[in-house]
């Protein structure tokens, strides 16, 4: 008997035949040959940025080995699919065999996702594999779609894919074929069974997102309208859709200032997101929904919580106290969350919202979570932001008597610090998030926690220079403890208000506070806060040049320390009194204050106070013409500045002692280096330029 063989070349490209052939083989050739399949979406126009992550693409497709897979991850709408389309238009010629794009819906509010046989079948299509010879079975399909892929030079684009499964069937395994998969969510399991490599996609930079409007909005109104413009970039976060929408709005009523959108975006808790929206067009409101919904009940939980938190970022301590978990839990929740795009890794053990992510993580709370839940988090995350810096606070400078806190919720989930750098480091990450927090302290009228944050950050402010940050907070304190009716607490809050206004150069404003304190202490006869007031107004008289009235106002708060066998302040006032004699010209005087102030500090281990008496002996030598033992005062002080944290006189420090130097001596040149590390905050080479300042000769 006899059969009859047949291939269509339409349909097959290599033919294997088992068995005996008996017969003649007819291969016929299809009436007309195929077409190249390019079915990529249209390109846009309107492009900008994206330079890195070109590179990338260009850089992967070139490489002679490593992997072929390509995965490009990034919150809804940030332009995954554009920069596909556009890398895979410009260039095209890599991809003689053609382009093939398949939408899997993964995300799609409309229509349900496209599984992975229904992906087969739609590529085996792009192929001109013809439906009849697609079989059923789905090990067989991804056989037959494998064969077809290989050795083709192809570009393969899988756009909106939900996880990893909905693709792996899909996968070539040729090396010549180049996969692109786009995703919400960061793909792992492709990373971990198919080395897949990653190409993340973000926010626009602020100058590529200005671009992008300008090509819409033109460049004559981008520039006449700028500060409007970098406005919106910034409450956009740079987030290309959000920008186009903005950009659609302000094209259709080009007459019209843009400062009425900048206000709707600037307002994240009522009208950003409705500002995001065209009817029919594009909803971030929606986007954000689409991927919201598919968080397990837990984590969208804790994402709403994390949305509350005030600051720029959080860690997994801040994290646990508001989801209400220990810190394996809350890592768990980040890590999803940092999977699906919706927080972000900022460094080491920091995370932070996209602009449009958190205003849907507040509006996400106020829809699905009580009032009572809401401030039950916040109240956890202010009183773990009260312990955590005054636990830094204390580290900073013990000599200043505490203050009864709250009682503390979570100790366990406190940080970790043992010493003055730790203090200072915390502060330096956290300083930001602190002030968030007294801000909703001060909002939700939560008086306690408003004083006690504020205090917190006394010293840290005062070490840094911030100057108007200590006069706000301590302005809210004062007013929280008269509203608490807190006497005591009022007397310390007006001297720490008082303190503030001298640093910032306003004396008649810090006297006229340490007179207020004094009007209550005398009242009360309190000796102690006598003395701390009669201290804070000698220093002041003194800056403000009445010598005579400071030195007279530090010997009183002397006499009343030297009661109350009080060493650290009586020993600031000691100083003081040295400080006031220089200045009336009394310079066999003022040393003996000094030394006798150095006496003590050296004896109870304050650096603080010997920074402070370097200073003062440095001036007496200069006033005595003893420069060479001015230098010496003068490069201590920097030092112990340095070393307890306090910039501003440091940079005060080192500008004294280069006003001492020759521009040929070698230590100007480190002077120099040493102030412009401090003002551009380089940690690590202000540490070495100081010590070799201490060590030189």
């Amino acid at each position: 008997m006899t059969r009859k063989n047949t291939a269509h070349a339409q349909a097959v490209e290599a033919l294997v035949q088992a068995g005996i052939v008996n017969g003649g083989i007819h291969v016929h050739a299809g009436s007309t040959p195929s077409p190249t399949p390019h079915n990529l979406p249209p390109d846009t126009r309107r492009f900008s940025g994206r330079h890195a992550e070109l590179q990338r693409l260009n850089a992967l497709v070139r490489a002679p080995s490593g992997s072929r897979l390509c995965v490009l991850d990034g919150p809804p709408g940030i332009g995954k699919t554009t920069l596909a389309v556009r890398w895979g238009s410009v260039e095209r010629e890599l991809f003689p065999d053609g382009q093939v794009y398949v939408d899997l819906r993964g995300f799609d509010a409309a229509r349900a996702a496209v599984g992975a046989d229904a992906a087969a079948r739609l590529i085996l299509g792009a192929l001109h594999v013809p439906l009849e010879c697609v079989p059923h079975e789905p090990d067989a399909q991804s056989a037959l779609l494998r064969s077809m892929l290989d050795q083709r030079r192809l570009l393969l684009i899988l756009d909106n894919v939900r996880d990893s499964a909905q693709v792996r069937p899909l996968l070539p395994n040729s090396r010549t074929c180049f996969t692109i998969v786009a995703s919400r969510h960061r793909l792992d399991g492709l990373d971990l069974h198919h080395g897949a490599e990653r190409v993340p996609v973000g926010p626009l930079a602020p100058d590529e997102a200005v671009h992008l409007l300008a090509q819409r909005l033109g460049t004559h109104r981008v520039t006449q309208e700028f500060p409007a413009v970098s406005r919106i970039v910034a409450a956009c976060g740079g987030h290309p859709l959000a920008l186009n929408i903005v950009a659609a709005r302000a094209v259709d009523d080009p007459a019209n200032s843009l400062n009425p959108i900048v206000k709707a975006l600037e307002n994240r808790r009522e009208t950003l997101l409705n500002t995001l929206r065209l009817p029919d067009v594009a909803d971030m409101r929606t986007i954000f929904t689409l991927s919201y919904d598919n968080l397990t009940p837990s984590v969208a939980e804790g994402f709403r919580s994390l949305a509350l938190h005030p600051g720029t970022r959080f860690d997994a301590a801040a994290a646990a106290v508001m989801i209400g978990g220990d810190l394996f839990h809350a890592r768990e929740t980040i890590h999803e969350l940092v999977r699906c795009h919706f927080v972000e890794r900022t460094s080491a053990g920091h995370y932070a919202f996209h602009a449009l992510t958190h205003a849907y993580g507040l509006e996400a709370a106020r829809q699905h979570d009580s009032a009572e839940r809401r401030a039950s988090v916040l109240t956890a995350l202010l009183n773990h932001q009260l312990h955590a810096a005054g636990r830094a606070d204390r580290l900073i400078n013990s000599h200043r008597r505490a203050v009864p806190l709250e009682p503390c919720l979570h100790p366990d989930l406190l940080p970790v610090l043992a010493n003055r750098a730790d203090g200072l480091a915390w502060f330096g990450s956290e300083y930001d998030n602190v002030l968030a927090a007294l801000a909703v302290a001060v909002d939700r009228e939560l008086h306690h926690y408003t004083w006690q944050l504020a205090w917190t950050t006394s010293n840290f402010a005062y070490l840094t220079a911030r100057w108007q940050d200590w006069i706000t907070t301590h302005t809210a304190a004062l007013a929280a403890v008269r509203h608490l009716r807190d006497p005591l607490v009022e007397v310390r809050m007006l001297q720490q208000l008082a303190r503030a206004h001298c640093e910032n150069g306003d004396y008649p404003r810090s006297v006229e506070l340490y007179l207020a304190a004094l009007d209550h202490l005398d009242q009360r006869g309190d000796t102690a806060g006598r003395a701390n007031a009669f201290n804070g107004l000698a220093a002041v008289q003194l800056r403000a040049g009445a010598f005579r009235e400071a030195f007279e106002t530090a010997s009183k708060a002397l006499a009343l320390y030297e009661d109350l066998d009080d060493d650290a302040a009586t020993a600031s006032t000691v100083n003081l009194l040295g400080q006031a004699s220089q200045a009336m010209g009394e310079l066999r005087e003022a040393s003996r204050y000094h030394r006798r102030a150095e006496e003590i500090y050296l004896r109870t281990g304050n650096l603080y106070g010997l920074a402070h008496v370097a200073d003062a002996m440095a001036t007496v030598e200069s006033s005595a013409g003893r420069e060479d033992a001015a230098r010496v005062h003068l490069k201590q002080a920097v030092k112990l500045h340095h070393e307890v944290g306090n910039l501003y006189y440091t940079v005060k420090a080192c500008r004294r002692l280069r006003s001492l130097l020759d521009d040929t001596d070698p230590v100007a040149g480190l002077v120099d280096a040493a102030v412009a590390a401090l003002e551009n905050n380089h940690r690590a080479a202000v540490a070495e330029l100081v010590d070799a300042i201490t060590r030189s000769g």
